[in-house]
């Protein structure tokens, strides 16, 4: 599996990335990202989340798309919208950022 995670906005206008292959990663590693992207339902959660509404400003937007076998999925969402069966995901891909590392 390969995840691609981009990071935008915010107060500094930030922009961060990573990409995460689990062929580099130990079977705990590989075991605890597949149970983030199950249990977030990532397949099926639609590509772009509603957009916030007027005057939401400094909040951040994500882009995470997810390779499997042969399918993938991207969802795009932000702060104010972001489903919340996403989030487990979103915090463990921001760790993985804030870490300093690009690609795992």
């Amino acid at each position: 599996m390969k995840i691609y995670f981009e990071r935008s906005g915010g107060f500094a206008g930030t922009n961060d990335s990573i990409v995460l292959d689990t062929t580099s990663m130990t079977p705990d590693e590989v075991k605890h990202v597949q149970q983030l992207v199950d249990n977030s339902n990532f397949f099926n959660l639609p590509s772009k989340s509603p957009a916030p509404k007027a005057g939401s400003a400094d909040y951040f937007h994500y882009k995470i798309t997810v390779q499997e076998d042969q399918r993938e999925h991207k969802v795009q969402t932000n702060d104010i919208t972001i489903p919340q069966e996403l989030e487990p995901l979103i915090n463990f891909l921001q760790e993985k950022v804030q870490s300093g590392k690009k690609t795992f």
